[in-house]
């Protein structure tokens, strides 16, 4: 009987909606702001259309070149949030982008089905959105990357 209370629970985790209430409640604990989660929106979007507009394709891109790419695509971002005197260099925060983009874009051979990054962050960072006990966990995850790396410039 303990077997199936635990399996619903974990089914639950990934699967039920949180009540709003609840979910509110836990971004407030975590200093969670709506206005930061759509600037961490736009942070991830801009990077997304910078390394899907700028790569050149498998076939002109070795190893050395999609790194320095996404070096590029990455200081090209982040010199244009400095602009807006918003600063977002972390090593925590450029390490979840580069394996993130190496695992499910530059590694992959179909480049067109990379829609489902874009997706992801517009679910997650989402700040009203009902999410699942997962989601609010990944949200927090990523939420508090981007908050240590983050500053405001004078």
């Amino acid at each position: 009987m303990e077997e199936k209370i635990y399996n619903m629970d974990f089914i639950d985790y990934f699967s039920k909606p949180m009540n709003k209430e609840d979910m509110l409640l836990v971004y407030r604990i975590n200093n969670v702001l709506p206005e930061r989660s759509i600037l961490y929106l736009d942070f991830s979007e801009s990077l997304y259309d910078l390394i899907i507009s700028t790569y050149l394709g498998d076939d002109v891109m070795s190893e050395k070149n999609i790194k320095e790419h996404f070096n590029w695509c990455w200081k090209k971002t982040i010199d244009s949030f400095k602009k807006e005197k918003l600063n977002f260099e972390n090593k925590e925060l450029y390490t979840y982008f580069f394996v993130l983009f190496q695992e499910a874009f530059y590694d992959e051979n179909d480049k067109n089905d990379v829609n489902f990054l874009l997706q992801f962050w517009k679910d997650i960072f989402n700040y009203s959105k009902i999410k699942t006990n997962s989601e609010v966990e990944s949200f927090l995850e990523l939420y508090k990357i981007f908050d240590k790396s983050f500053t405001q410039l004078a």
